[in-house]
Order: structure tokens, then C-alpha cells, then sequence
């Protein structure tokens, strides 16, 4: 019996080792092919990366604004939901635009939410799906590309009732 223990931990770390490995091995190649793919994207593309890339270097902190709380009744049921947001900016310029387009961002967010069934808020996956429908519906309201405008949403807190 011990034999069969001692025989499956090395077969555990042996396979633990080999995937490690392979994941480190892989990840280097994904920088190559990265690279490949930037050489092929249109100029246009590359000038606003490489806009990003220079906002990165200057290590400018992120600009977020917080939303007022939503509170709405789900889809479906008795169920309500409080939801907080902060939404990432890339600039002072879209805080601004935003704050002009806030009466229609909130109505088209309460829209949303209130469209959700409490099944589709109870998994992770859920989540993140809300999260990207939460972007593209804000970006839509402000009517900018979705590259231009929020580049992030944050759930600060969610509770179901």
C-alpha cells in the first residue's frame, strides 16, 4: 500500500512539474507571436497603441469615476439588486464627456439591470458577461468606440436580495 502512495505523489509531481514547465516554455512564444501580430495591424491601429503604450510608460494612474448606486428590481421575480460602479477612463476629456451623457448612461445601465433574472447574476461567468455588457452599453450611450471610450467597469459591490 505504501508503494502505491510513494508511486502516485512522484506520478503528481512529475505531471505538476510537466505542466508547470510547459506553461513557462509557452509563454515566451506568446510574446513572439504578439509581435508578429502588431507588425500586421494597420497604421492607424498601431498609432493608438502605441498612444496607450506611451500613457503606460508615463505610469499615469488610472482615471475612474464612481456612479451612484443602482438599485433595481431583477426580471422575473421579487428580487432586487444593489449594484456599485467605477468605470475606467482614459482621460480627463472622457470624465468630462462622460458627466455630459450621465442622465442617458444611467437610464440605459437601469435598462440593463433590469433586464438581468437573478440566474444570470449568480455565477462568475454571469458577472463578467454583465460586466462587458455594462462597458458596451455605457460606450453606446456615449456614442464613442468601444477602444476610445470606458476601458474598464468595476463592481465595487453587488447584493441580491
Amino acid at each position: 500500500m505504501m508503494v502505491i502512495i510513494i508511486a502516485a505523489v512522484v506520478v503528481l509531481v512529475l505531471v505538476v512539474g510537466g505542466v508547470v514547465a510547459f506553461l513557462l516554455l509557452r509563454g515566451g512564444g506568446e510574446d513572439a507571436h504578439a509581435e508578429q501580430e502588431v507588425a500586421k495591424e494597420e497604421p492607424q491601429k498601431k498609432e493608438k497603441k502605441k498612444k496607450k503604450k506611451d500613457k503606460e510608460e508615463g505610469h499615469a494612474a488610472p482615471i475612474f469615476e464612481k456612479l451612484e448606486t443602482f438599485t433595481v428590481n431583477l426580471s422575473g421575480s421579487e428580487n432586487m439588486l444593489q449594484v456599485e460602479l467605477h468605470l475606467e477612463l482614459p482621460d480627463e476629456k472622457m470624465k468630462e464627456t462622460l458627466k455630459s451623457f450621465m442622465p442617458k448612461v444611467r437610464n440605459d445601465i437601469n435598462l440593463l439591470l433590469r433586464s438581468k433574472k437573478l440566474d444570470d447574476l449568480r455565477s462568475d461567468e454571469g458577472t463578467r458577461k454583465l460586466i462587458d455588457e455594462l462597458k458596451e452599453t455605457v460606450n453606446k450611450s456615449m456614442d464613442v468606440e468601444e477602444d476610445e471610450g470606458v476601458q474598464s467597469v468595476a463592481i465595487s459591490s453587488m447584493i441580491v436580495q
